[in-house]
């Protein structure tokens, strides 16, 4: 089994095993924790605290508590939602010091870049919002997307797939139409844009600001959305 590593997201390498040991042995005390994971009780009974403060895992009980994980899908919406807030921070501020953008064109190298990139664009939504997305994406776009929704940015949602959201409507995609794989698609306030596509867990594609890239994502994502 490979080692989870959640050291990128804020995590140390000790609650990073605590919470695969919990994803994989299920809930515990921590002293049942720290024998799972060969821990010495302090170092487990310390990340178990530290994954409850960072919301991946819940204390019930309380002699003795149990500390129960997040699930993973939770966990990586929490995730994007607060990496998109410092993205969000972090380009406020490099806009206050910096001269105007030019048009921007941004390879993608993986799932992960993409739906992070889509997300911090969601985020920065003030009109509107068209996309294209597998299924399994929409969970970790759902925070970005539901901000959006409650500020009154208007939300053209597409899946291949049924998707079902409390606070909007994903419609069906066409899927006759040609793509080099599973479509990920997603205009942005018309001034940025993300075309890419994924096959398997690969997924290859760009993001731009450039005015012509973004006109070609629109009519990319009007094409899905007509029947052949």
């Amino acid at each position: 089994m490979r080692t989870l590593n959640l050291m990128p997201f804020g995590f140390t390498p000790t609650e990073s095993l605590v919470y695969q040991v919990l994803l994989t042995t299920g809930p515990g005390t921590g002293y049942g924790i720290a024998r799972a994971a060969s821990l010495a009780r302090a170092n487990a009974y310390s990340a178990l605290e530290g994954l409850v403060t960072k919301g991946a895992a819940r204390v019930e009980g309380t002699r003795p508590k149990r500390y129960r994980p997040e699930a993973p899908t939770a966990l990586v919406a929490r995730i994007a939602s607060q990496h998109g807030q410092a993205l969000d921070a972090l380009r406020d501020h490099l806009a206050e010091i910096s001269v105007p953008e030019s048009p921007t064109l941004v390879e993608i190298e993986s799932a992960r870049g993409s739906l992070q990139l889509i997300a911090h664009d969601i985020g920065r939504a003030t009109s509107s919002v068209r996309l294209l997305a597998p299924a399994d994406a929409y969970p970790v776009l759902t925070p970005a997307l539901r901000k959006a929704a409650g500020s009154g940015v208007t939300l053209d949602l597409c899946a291949l797939e049924q998707v079902e959201l409390p606070f909007a409507t994903v419609r069906a995609a066409h899927a006759g139409h040609q793509w080099p794989g599973q479509p990920l698609v997603a205009v942005v306030d018309d001034r940025s844009a993300v075309m890419a596509a994924r096959v398997g867990a690969d997924v290859r594609g760009h993001w731009s600001t450039a005015p012509a890239f973004v006109a070609a994502a629109a009519l990319a994502f009007e094409r899905f959305g007509t029947a052949p």
